[in-house]
């Protein structure tokens, strides 16, 4: 694998790493650009040995972009670079830069967090200038431009991993009570592959409210609104992604069904329209039940557990998640009770959690 290291400066913004994690959790990519400096008159003294990098990264052959202050240093898993970016949302800060290169990447390692000396002295230190006679990168005096080519005095691949579907930047900037949480739901709930299915942000919420609820269930005066709200935007983020892949299919082996017509408060919307815009909860049960899709998923389905769990269970499940949560809006208070309720549906405590059941029936379509 080949490697590369760049700067990153908080002065162009101080949450870079911050904003492209953000968009990493949202979108799966990110790209990070170069920007060049505008006290820099001359070209890349090494550009054509980058360019030959560049053409031969993809996501077959990534390559490891280290990026750091030198206050933090970061490295990621890097699948394109190109001069200009279509369709991947980046930080809105580059707008008013001049960027050479958009370095796009999959996944983010923390190497070292506000560590200046181990960053020198244990990590820079195990990088070569490739193109400085492979010296030891030096912090002080030196005459590089980056992003600069470098190898490992020993070798190493930080996105060596057992599991294809984890990601390493949804550790990033978590605190130990929330990545034991995460172990505690892939131990006991979801299992690996099942968890790392997930959405980052899905991730995130259901840790975030396995820790509130763990911290408050003895509370018999606690409000677990904010659980039934964390819970609800992970189900409706993954529900979303079961029913985008299933109307993907359908819309690839029926292209009538592109202008079917529904509509979310007074807005008219065609079913095509569902692959850029995420409804509600009452639009998939309204859409799963009409004549023309139920038979196409009848035609063009053939698994039939993942029919039944179309037609049966997703239904059955938004019902379950709408009138709890009409009632955690309407009342004063959302009890204990009403929060065990959602949490054992999402999670599953003594069964199967229906969110878990979204991913594996994902992958059968």
């Amino acid at each position: 694998m080949k490697n590369l290291l760049s700067l990153y400066n908080p002065y162009y913004n101080k949450n870079v790493i911050e904003q492209h994690l953000q968009l990493l959790k949202e979108n799966g990519v990110v790209a990070f650009g170069k920007v060049r400096s505008k006290l820099r008159d001359y070209e890349h003294p090494h550009q054509d040995v980058l360019d030959g990098i560049y053409e031969e990264t993809s996501r077959d052959e990534p390559i490891q972009l280290f990026l750091t202050d030198y206050n933090s240093i970061y490295v990621a898993n890097v699948v394109s670079i190109n001069k200009t970016i279509n369709l991947i949302k980046v930080p809105k800060y580059y707008e008013e830069l001049e960027v050479e290169y958009w370095f796009v990447f999959d996944d983010l390692r923390l190497i070292a967090h506000k560590d200046f000396e181990v960053i020198r002295d244990k990590i820079l230190s195990n990088f070569k200038a490739t193109n400085f006679n492979d010296r030891t990168y030096a912090i002080y005096g030196n005459p590089y431009v980056y992003p600069m080519q470098v190898t490992m005095k020993e070798e190493i691949n930080y996105f060596d991993k057992d599991d294809e579907d984890f990601k390493f930047y949804t550790n990033i900037f978590k605190s130990e009570e929330q990545l034991q949480m995460k172990q505690n739901l892939i131990d006991f709930n979801f299992g690996k592959k099942s968890f790392y299915s997930l959405a980052p942000n899905s991730q995130d919420n259901i840790i975030s409210a396995e820790i509130e609820y763990m911290q408050n269930r003895d509370n018999i005066l606690y409000d677990f609104s904010s659980l039934i709200v964390k819970y609800s935007k992970a189900v409706e983020l993954e529900l979303y992604r079961f029913m985008k892949k299933i109307f993907t299919h359908l819309l690839e082996v029926d292209k009538e069904l592109e202008n079917f017509p529904y509509s979310i408060q007074g807005r008219d919307y065609k079913l095509k329209d569902i692959l850029t815009h995420k409804p509600n909860f009452g639009t998939y049960s309204y859409l799963i039940k009409s004549h023309e899709i139920k038979n196409t998923i009848n035609t063009h389905i053939q698994n039939g557990a993942l029919r039944h769990f179309i037609f049966v269970a997703t239904p059955s499940f938004i019902r379950t998640m709408q009138n709890v949560r009409n009632e955690s809006v309407h009342g004063d208070v959302t009890a204990l009770k009403e929060c065990d309720e959602i949490r054992n549906e999402v999670i599953g405590i003594g069964k199967g959690g229906i969110i878990g059941e979204f991913g594996r029936f994902r992958k059968f379509i």
